[in-house]
């Protein structure tokens, strides 16, 4: 067995451990926040389709729910939440942390209680590769981290609190 599998197989056992050991019941689930994701055009005002050139806002707006602090750990060192754009094809185009050295570290931010944080960014239209994007069908997603619950278990919170939108450049 090679060192990747034993490694693979002790880190799948301590998620599971975390999650069993989590006394609240919310395997697979992050109570405590919520979230939304608005694409704004460059008067910040919701929109879906675009001209081209123009600048396209994403603003993810992650809300904690509890009276409480809680704390949400991002899995990126650059920065709170992942911002990537793909085309129809599914090709990635851009990402917010594109042309930055990052190292892997949990970022833990903790949030107040009822708390609500917008994340943004802006894409000017073009690639990771700083070329113009033809028109078409894009679709933005955002991504956070994990939830760390009150019995100090991880929870995963990427599927729950990741969002995607569908928009236009025509």
């Amino acid at each position: 067995m090679s060192k990747f599998a034993i490694g693979l197989f002790v880190l799948t056992a301590a998620v599971r451990a975390a999650c069993v050991s989590d006394p609240g019941g919310t395997i697979g689930e992050c109570p405590a926040f919520r979230a939304s994701l608005s694409v704004e055009d460059r008067m910040s005002q919701a929109a879906n389709v675009f001209n081209p050139n123009e600048p396209i806002g994403f603003d993810l707006s992650i809300t904690n729910t509890l009276n409480e602090p809680a704390t949400l750990t991002a899995g990126s060192s650059c920065t709170a939440v992942v911002f990537e754009v793909t085309d129809s094809g599914k090709r990635r185009r851009w990402g917010n942390a594109d042309q930055i050295a990052c190292i892997q570290m949990l970022q833990p931010r903790t949030y107040g209680g009822l708390e609500t944080v917008s994340e943004a960014a802006t894409w000017n239209q073009r690639d990771a590769d700083g070329a113009l994007v033809s028109p078409g069908s894009y679709v933005v997603t955002a991504a956070v981290g994990q939830y760390v619950s009150n019995a100090g278990a991880l929870l995963d919170c990427r599927a729950g609190l990741s969002k995607s939108s569908t928009f236009t450049i025509r």
